[in-house]
């Protein structure tokens, strides 16, 4: 798993469009403010050892956003990062139990639809952990 983490002021996604994944979620707008935006890309290389990298991940995002003392985290999902993603099974999979996992850890968690396209409008931070890239193996 990859993913790229902004601290953002303000953030808000509304959906235009469904992509060309066979899954596709039900979409809503999501506002935040205050938040951990993650573009999220799960991995080939994931999906023989999923809660494991469910797991690391959600320790890294929830010590990232104690760092920064932030209560809500975005997760978006990002396929287009890096060339290899997991099937769009494995993805969403994974997806919804970072989601749980962050929940039970006392974040609120938001997540964008799978499957869909957003406009997307926020205000990020400028300070030096304002932006974190990470690969969780």
């Amino acid at each position: 798993m990859r993913f790229l983490a902004w601290h953002v002021e303000w953030f808000r996604a509304v959906p235009t469009e469904k992509g060309r994944s066979p899954i596709v979620e039900d979409a809503r707008t999501v506002e935040a403010e205050n938040a951990i935006l993650v573009f999220a890309n799960f991995e080939k290389s994931d999906e023989s050892r999923q809660s494991e990298i469910v797991a690391k991940a959600s320790s890294e995002l929830s010590s990232i956003a104690n760092n920064l003392k932030v209560e809500t985290i975005i997760l978006n999902p990002f396929a287009h990062l890096f060339a290899e993603p997991s099937t769009p099974d494995s993805a969403v999979s994974m997806l919804r139990a970072l989601e749980v996992s962050l929940t039970a850890n006392g974040f609120r968690v938001q997540r964008l639809a799978f499957g869909m396209f957003y406009e997307l409008e926020l205000k990020a931070k400028g300070h030096r952990f304002s932006r974190i890239a990470r690969r969780i193996e």
